[in-house]
């Protein structure tokens, strides 16, 4: 129904018109959430048969590393070690987003340190970032201890280095962080492709990227830096973005200090 300047809508056809909306509501309402169920029946399909291939790639690094820790064996166990990881981890990132959709989502915050975390982050990165053209440094001092769950800290490293890997274009990437009052203020950055003004709200949105020709995106779930965002927010913190196109980017992470 279309009015024109001094047209009086009828009300039977306004209240169709309403009708009609609220069960288009109600209806993608239910799509998204049999969109969540199905994503967490295929994350628990995808990671639940990798425990046992983790356990048994772990007996036989551990045996080559003993007879030979230096051999082709152990280096390349230790690599597929470092794969099986990252996809279990994948699997976990879409677990994740249903839980946090439908806000079972919970986590527990204890005294993790900042250093040790990032340390195994950046290590089991390195050879992806080796594979762009990239180097991480890492500048984080030994004393800052949170208050968050390490699972939910881990992710949230991952997903920014693996950003910044993904977007850096080549270029050096820096993990750093800092104590400010009763809080770490934890960054990634990047020399890369930048982000443009207009799509730094939204790739904190689900299923979005910022990148102009999808032809030309990473592979991807889309999902990585809402999950951060909400993984910061549910322990008390927060996610900022400092970028121009063509001059990198800057997420910084705001978590508390454990007192």
């Amino acid at each position: 129904m279309r009015l024109r300047a001094g047209d009086v809508a009828d009300p039977a056809e306004a209240a169709d018109e309403a009708a009609a909306l609220r069960r288009e509501v109600a209806s993608l309402r239910r799509a998204l959430a049999e969109r969540d169920a199905f994503l967490a029946g295929v994350a628990h399909e995808l990671r639940n048969p990798m425990t046992p291939i983790l356990g048994q790639v772990e007996r036989l690094l551990g045996a080559a590393q003993r007879e030979a820790p230096e051999g082709r064996v152990a280096q390349g166990l230790a690599q597929l070690r470092w794969l099986v990881e990252r996809y279990v981890r994948r699997a976990t990132t879409l677990l994740d987003v249903s839980r946090a959709q439908t806000g079972q989502l919970a986590l527990l915050a204890a005294p993790v340190p900042l250093a040790e975390v990032v340390q195994e982050v950046v290590a089991a990165l390195t050879p992806m970032a080796a594979h762009a053209g990239s180097t991480i440094a890492v500048a984080v001092p030994e004393d800052l201890v949170l208050a968050c769950e390490r699972l939910a800290l881990d992710q949230i490293l991952d997903n920014l280095v693996t950003n910044a890997i993904k977007y850096g274009d080549g270029s050096a990437i820096t993990v750093s962080g800092l104590r400010d009052g009763a809080v770490a203020r934890i960054r990634v950055s990047d020399r890369g492709i930048g982000i443009a003004q207009g799509d730094q709200a939204r790739i904190f949105e689900r299923f979005e990227r910022a990148v102009g020709d999808p032809a030309a995106a990473p592979t991807g779930f889309g999902v990585g830096l809402w999950l951060v965002r909400r993984l910061a927010e549910a322990m008390g913190g927060g996610v900022a973005l400092d970028s121009r196109p063509g001059d990198g980017a800057t997420f910084t992470v705001t978590l508390p200090l454990h007192a």
